[in-house]
Formats: C-alpha cells, structure tokens, sequence
C-alpha cells in the first residue's frame, strides 16, 4: 500500500520517499512503487501527474491491485532506498483547475437545466462531461457557463473533508458514494456542490479563473459538452482571437462584421462554383465532337485518349463520352487525375484493372464496372497510366 500523499497536499510539489519496488517493463522503462508519494494516479476522469523520480522521468502513474501506486518511469530507474521526487506544477494545477471546473459546471447544468452528469473525461487539450436529459440546448448552455462563472467569481472556498458513511444524508450530495466506501471523502464548493471525490483541486473557486463551455455534440443519448477552464480557457480564446484578427484584417473589416463578410463571400464562391460547373460542362460538350472525330477505332468500337490541365474539365468530359454508344474515355489531368468511363451500351470492367494500375503506379482510386476515377501523386506518370489502359481495352475490344 502507498501513502498517496496528493489527497492531503495537492499544493505540495516536492517529496521524499523510500522504494518498495522496481522492476523492468522494456528497454529504459521501468515501473516502481514507493511507500508514499506525491503523483497522482490517473482515475476518476483525471490524468496523471508527470515530473522526476531521481534522475528518471515519471511518465506515467496508475494505482495498484493492493491499493498502492505504480510509477512508470524512463531513464536511470531507482531500485531501493530513498529518492526524491518532483511533481511537474504546471501539469498538476492544470488538472487541478479541469477537475474542479467540471465540479462547478456539472453543478451548474443541473441548476440551470437539470441535466445531471453522468462522466467525465479530462483530456490533454480539451475536457468532456456527459449529461442526462432531455432539456439541453444552446441557452441551457450559456446559463450553466454563466452561473459557472458567476460562482467563480465569488471565490467560494472548496473544502475535502473526510465523512463517515452514516453521516452522508445531512449533505446534498451531487453522486452517491461508491458500494463499500465507509469513510468517504467529500470535496465541497461552500454553499453549491458536494460530491464524493478522490481527485486534486483548487482551495477556492477564484483560481478557476475562467470556466469556457467549447461545444456539444450528441453521443447516443447523451449530451457531450467540451469545456475548458483556466490558462486552458485563456489559452483558447488568445488563439481563437488572433484567428479572428488575421481574418479579419485579411478581408479588410471588423471583428463584429466578421460573420457577414464570410457569409457574403461564401455565396458568392458556391455561386461562382456553380458557373464555373456550367461552364465547363458547356465546354466539354463543345470538345466532345472532336474528340469523337478523333478517337482511334477497335472494330467498331471508339477510344477517346486524351490529356487536359484541368481535372474539372476531364470529369466533364467523363460525363459526356459516357453518353456515346460504342465509345471508351481514357482521360487524364496534371494533377494525376484520371478518369476512365466506358458508354453504357459496353460491359468492359474498367474499375478494376485501372484501381490496380493506379495502385502500381504509387496513386489511388477505385470504381466500379465501366467507371473509375484515380488520383496519382505523380502527375508526370498519367500517360503511362492512360497508355495500359489504352492496350487492355484495345485487347478487351478486339
């Protein structure tokens, strides 16, 4: 068993302790157990802690079957006696702000919407709770965030405390206590939320900082709301407002007028791609006579080889020699595009032979029956591509 010394000191970041335990996992990783310590493991939702064991990196921390810590460390791994451990403060207060934010928010959707939580997820970059219930959307959202940061911002205290299991009805716990717990121990924001916790947290709310609700997203039939709090929350918005200044100066308005200037430019390109479509099927069906007129013959048959810039223009072609009886379209594009279509009135298996060449010739694709389209990386090999399938056709068609 260790004495995990993060429950009563999360403030704490350096620590001695003696070694129980060590043995080898691979090369230069090893796993060791002390008689105490000050890494957190991960559990609860909560990452663990990272920082120094001796002269060896601690790069992972997960509790034991007997109750006692597993620290897994890379470098030169301690073997027994005492040795020195650091924790990385930066990582921990972090955790530390993710996990108590997730109190207050989870607190604060059940005010707002009753929308209990069901689990918590603390990831390296953003973190998720899970609600219950049906009464989420986007203003239950901006009222939780609100009463989440209102709290904040009166600084409540946040207390753990130690509660014997007979004793729990008094408090308006937010979750019961796990079966078999007789001693529970109870993290507390005075006068908001309560709940059974083994996790580290700040002394009172105003270290939060900020809590920032990011998105949400369905998960079955739970609501999945991503979150940030802290130099996370801060973080966040630093890169989210210099995006939002660099576009804007980019398209020469104001942050405000932002979102009108985008949409009015987003209907002018679907616009402008709309005719640019038209165009170049328009295009497409004036090459196409000269391209019938000359294309090579296999019997009775017409193949149409040809080669153009422009990967719209060849899908459009595509589209058009396809309607031509007795006619086979190998075409292809600078940008390693390719497309090869048989007329409907023909059942040559072109998608499979041409997947294979494209593969061989370092692209990608596939298709189906007399249709496929394929991408290669080098453009400078299309003519290979179109000349083997020019021989396998000319060879299907004779």
């Amino acid at each position: 068993m260790t004495q995990k010394l993060y429950l009563d000191q999360p403030y704490q970041t350096a620590f001695e302790a003696t070694v129980v335990s060590s043995r080898a996992l691979d090369a230069g990783t090893h796993e060791v157990v002390l008689d105490r310590t000050l890494f957190y493991p991960e559990s609860g939702g909560q990452l663990s802690d990272a920082g120094q064991l001796g002269a060896a990196r601690v790069t992972d921390v997960k509790e034991g079957d007997d109750e006692s810590v597993l620290h897994t460390v890379q470098g030169p791994a301690p073997t027994s006696g005492e040795i020195a451990g650091t924790i990385d403060w930066a990582r921990r207060f972090d955790h530390m702000q993710q996990h108590t934010g997730q109190h207050v928010l989870s607190r604060a959707f059940i005010e707002a919407a009753q929308l209990p939580t069901v689990s918590f997820h603390m990831g390296d970059e953003t973190c998720t709770i899970d609600l219950e219930g049906s009464g989420f959307d986007d203003a239950a959202a901006r009222r939780a965030e609100d009463l989440a940061n209102h709290v904040v911002a009166e600084n409540r205290p946040i207390s753990v405390s130690l509660v014997p299991v007979a004793e729990l009805a008094q408090l308006d716990l937010r979750r019961k206590v796990p079966e078999g717990v007789t001693i529970a121990r109870i993290v507390s924001v005075r006068d908001f939320d309560a709940i059974p916790c083994c996790g580290t947290h700040v002394r009172s709310t105003g270290e939060l900082g900020l809590v920032k609700v990011l998105r949400a997203e369905r998960v079955k039939q739970l609501h999945r709301v991503h979150f940030k709090v802290g130099q996370r929350a801060l973080d966040d918005y630093r890169e989210k407002h210099g995006i939002v200044q660099t576009l804007a100066q980019r398209l020469t308005t104001s942050a405000g007028d932002l979102m009108h200037k985008v949409e009015r430019l987003t209907d002018e390109s679907q616009a402008a791609a709309k005719r640019a479509k038209q165009l170049t099927q328009r295009l497409a069906q004036a090459q196409k006579p000269s391209l019938l007129q000359g294309a090579s013959t296999v019997g009775t048959h017409r193949v149409v080889v040809y080669r153009d810039a422009d990967a719209a223009l060849v899908r459009a072609l595509a589209t058009e020699l396809q309607a031509e009886p007795g006619t086979v379209a190998l075409l292809g594009a600078d940008d390693g595009t390719v497309v090869c279509a048989t007329a409907r009135d023909l059942t040559i298996d072109l998608a499979t032979t041409a997947s294979a060449l494209a593969r061989e010739l370092g692209g990608s694709g596939g298709g189906k029956g007399g249709f496929a389209q394929l991408k290669l990386e080098n453009g400078a090999r299309v003519d290979e591509l179109l000349a083997r399938m020019r021989t396998y056709v000319s060879e299907r068609l004779s």
